[in-house]
């Protein structure tokens, strides 16, 4: 992934972190389990496929760390796929189409400046492509009990990307079934150059979707 910052809001269906969510079906706003706010959008990003479909990725905005994001099924994320999608039973939302969205910090720490950015998928390079695999076998390896160091090369692999597997911060995690691994996204705390606020605790966020495609999760994993 790489990011563009948006001219103008944008309104059509294409993969974008920030701004508002361009709507496929019925708009569905998922609330905090803990707080009982609207939970803040982070982003889109559509379905691979042929037909048009589409994830919007919601996470609880949480300044006292009490509510548990990083939980796939605590209504604290939520991961809605649209057309056709399955809203999970621990999730409330509302029919509203704007709410919270994606910021950084502006001037000082308590500025908050609402951000929008157009995703740009394209093909890894050769580098950072050797990294990712030997990041990933490295991690396979210590899932199956096998002890070996870790990569040793002087490029870190990329945490943002759509597709293929994902690389956790835990080795030992794995992919839980029947879930299919769909996207990741590195967090950030919105200042200096990194360019959004997303509380992944120094980590990064996990997308899966269903077999069926008709239902998300989301997870994250730190050190």
């Amino acid at each position: 992934m790489s990011l563009r910052p948006a001219a103008a809001p944008i309104t059509q269906p294409v993969a974008k972190l920030g701004g508002q969510p361009v709507w496929l079906d019925k708009p569905f706003w998922p609330v905090s389990q803990s707080f009982g706010t609207p939970m803040t959008f982070v982003g889109q990003l559509p379905v691979p496929g042929p037909e048009l479909r589409m994830t919007y990725l919601f996470v609880t905005e949480d300044d006292w760390a009490v509510a548990e994001t990083y939980d796939p099924d605590a209504g604290e994320n939520a991961l809605i796929v649209q057309p056709g999608g399955r809203t999970p039973d621990f999730l409330v939302g509302h029919e509203i189409d704007h709410g919270p969205s994606l910021w950084r910090h502006g001037a000082t720490w308590v500025e908050r400046v609402p951000v929008e950015f157009q995703v740009d998928l394209s093909a890894l390079d050769e580098a950072d492509e050797r990294a990712l695999d030997e990041e990933f076998a490295w991690q396979e390896a210590t899932r199956d009990g096998v002890l070996r160091d870790p990569p040793q090369g002087d490029r870190l692999p990329p945490r943002s990307y759509v597709g293929g597997s994902p690389v956790f911060w835990q080795a030992e995690v794995r992919v839980p079934e029947p879930w299919r691994f769909f996207y990741q996204l590195d967090g950030g705390e919105g200042w200096a150059d990194e360019p959004y606020a997303l509380n992944f605790g120094g980590g990064t966020g996990y997308a899966f979707l269903s077999p069926d495609e008709k239902e998300g999760r989301f997870y994250w994993d730190r050190v």
